[in-house]
């Protein structure tokens, strides 16, 4: 059992002994205060009550003498340890300061800024990025990935993330991202052509349609108005034969 300090200066405030001597008994009886007064009365250190020796460990027993060899423990300073104490309570406060100070910058003096043509479009402090992240990422993670392909670059500044290595990645992204953007507009703009040219070539095609079936009627117009005159003419002829 650890023997503490409050249980050795309990036991010096029964016993008149040095705190040597209370720790060890202490340590004999296991942290029990009445065992350790016993302790001390057997070993001569406290005027003994009575003959009998008791102990709450059962039987009577004869205690191992009281060690002589060696200098005596000295007996530790409340205020040593009530300093240490508030040292170490200093150190832990200005630790905690330190990483919250170095969370702050993080999050605030760092910002992901974004451009387009070689021109700043806005920024975004860490925090405000990182909340857009978890609460909307349905949304923002898409448009970051959009922007991309539609010419935007990203760049991050600040005291900590301001790195050329970080810089050159995402600027090599940006990059690739925008050629295949790039591919993209300008096949969907050949397919557009193509499509525009197809449906202008149906156009003629039903126009020319069109006006052959026109010639065609206007055609047959024709000849039925050449085949009605030629009858009338026959009609007409056979009739002053007669």
């Amino acid at each position: 059992m650890e023997i503490t300090l409050e249980m050795v200066e309990r036991l010096r405030e029964k016993a008149p002994v040095s705190y040597g001597q209370a720790k060890r008994a202490l340590e004999y009886s296991g942290g029990n205060l009445l065992d350790a007064l016993i302790y001390l009365e057997e070993q001569g250190a406290i005027p003994r009550q009575e003959e009998t020796y008791f102990t709450t460990r059962g039987a009577a027993q004869t205690p191992p003498p009281v060690p002589s060899a060696g200098p005596e423990e000295p007996e530790p300073d409340p205020k040593a340890g009530r300093k240490k104490k508030k040292g170490a309570a200093r150190a832990k406060k200005k630790n905690e300061r330190r990483f919250l100070d170095t969370l702050r910058r993080w999050l605030i003096e760092n910002e992901l800024e974004i451009w387009r043509k070689d021109k700043p479009v806005t920024a975004l402090p860490v925090l405000i990025l990182l909340l857009l992240v978890i609460f909307a990422y349905y949304v923002t993670i898409p448009l970051l990935i959009l922007g991309l392909f539609l010419g935007f670059r990203y760049r991050f500044s600040g005291p900590d993330l301001e790195r050329e290595e970080l810089n050159q990645v995402m600027g090599s992204v940006a990059d690739t991202a925008a050629d295949l953007g790039r591919q993209v507009v300008d096949e969907l703009r050949t397919q557009s052509r193509h499509m525009s040219d197809k449906a202008k070539e149906a156009d003629r095609e039903a126009r020319r349609e069109e006006n052959t079936v026109h010639q065609e009627e206007y055609d047959l117009e024709r000849e039925a108005a050449e085949l009605e005159r030629r009858v009338e003419e026959d009609l007409l002829g056979g009739g002053k034969k007669d």
